[in-house]
């Protein structure tokens, strides 16, 4: 997959701009802080997640005095031209594939896929079982078209079923039902979280010594409320716990109380890892799902790696350049200088950032 094309209108500090970009090539951008680096990327990142990974308020990504921002991109997909477009006004997105407007997010999320490697990424270790659980499902979203179904249904039939929890005289026969719906549903959702993280680690796990000097292990615990993902399993676990639901008005367990821990030699990588560790870690786990994306689809995402080079020695650097994919299109933003000893055998395009204005220079 390659991003061909893209224009941004009153898109963070993109008034008017239009870019072109080689496929399979790595693209480079540099400059000083705050001069529009990230926001490139954060544009690319919003087209294939259709939200941003460094706020949850959309007006912040619409310029000052402006009501509305517009992305357009044509991207190679399995070697056809696709044309995408997003426009975001008074909190409401308007999605277009080949011009013609998409009415649900699931057609259009996942398109145009997108892996990202962000500085933030680290507080994936520290934050919440949500935020984990996230990381986990926008993957599985883009990948698997009976995943997003079965997890988007089995969230309604929760609201339903709390919704009727919370009601002074509940009707057991339709809490039975909702609960044999959410069964189902957990089913289907547990063997893919499970076999999703288990897949992501092996592959994980082949990068990480590229980032080590240390023979260390890495590995991920899915931890959920049963060790057998059939329904006679959970029936009666739900039954077991039904007057403590009836008692506290919600549904007391469920993959909606998931959780994913890291383990670096078997501990949980935040108790015991250093900054270092974490950020080879994270590295090892995103070219992991790199490498998943690629056999899942039989093409390579498009990978976006923000201050990537910050705290890598040289050589750290030279050995992350070499391990990524050739046939791959790789966005690297740095304020640092450029090696290039560092991109043997690589096509390469620098461009210099400065104020939302993009020239290429050679390198």
């Amino acid at each position: 997959m390659n991003l061909k094309e893209l224009s941004l209108l009153n898109f963070r500090n993109y008034t008017s701009s239009s870019f072109s970009f080689e496929p399979n090539s790595i693209h480079i951008l540099c400059g000083k802080n705050a001069q529009g680096k990230t926001n490139l990327i954060e544009a690319v990142y919003y087209l294939s997640h259709l939200r941003s990974f460094r706020t949850n308020q959309m007006n912040s990504l619409i310029q000052t005095d402006k009501d509305y921002f517009r992305m357009e991109a044509q991207i190679e997909n399995h070697g056809q031209n696709q044309d995408l477009a997003v426009i975001v006004s008074q909190q409401k997105k308007h999605l277009f594939l080949y011009k013609n407007p998409v009415n649900r997010y699931s057609d259009f999320v996942g398109v145009l896929n997108a892996v990202l490697f962000c500085p933030d990424d680290l507080m994936l270790f520290h934050q919440s079982p949500k935020n984990r659980r996230h990381f986990i499902d926008m993957e599985l979203i883009k990948l698997s078209h009976t995943y997003t179904k079965t997890l988007s249904h089995f969230q309604k039939i929760l609201r339903y079923r709390n919704k009727l929890l919370k009601q002074e005289k509940i009707d057991d026969a339709l809490l039975s039902i909702y609960t044999d719906q959410i069964i189902k549903d957990e089913c289907i959702i547990m063997k893919q979280r499970s076999l999703f993280i288990s897949q992501l680690m092996d592959r994980a796990s082949q990068f990480y010594p590229f980032f080590s000097d240390k023979k260390e292990v890495i590995d991920a615990r899915y931890c959920t409320f049963v060790s057998d993902f059939s329904f006679d399993a959970l029936k009666q676990v739900y039954d077991s716990h039904l007057e403590k639901d009836k008692r506290y008005h919600q549904t007391n367990m469920g993959i909606h109380k998931d959780d994913i821990q890291f383990l670096l030699n078997g501990i949980p990588i935040a108790e015991c890892a250093s900054q270092g560790q974490k950020r080879s870690f994270l590295l090892a786990l995103k070219l992991g799902l790199v490498q998943i994306i690629k056999e899942k689809t039989q093409q390579y995402p498009i990978l976006l790696l923000d201050d990537v080079f910050s705290e890598l020695d040289s050589n750290r650097k030279a050995q992350l350049i070499q391990h990524l994919p050739k046939d791959m299109q790789i966005f690297i933003t740095t304020t640092e200088p450029v090696d290039t000893a560092w991109f043997t055998a690589r096509s390469v395009h620098c461009y210099n950032v400065d104020q939302g204005q993009i020239q290429e220079v050679p390198l």
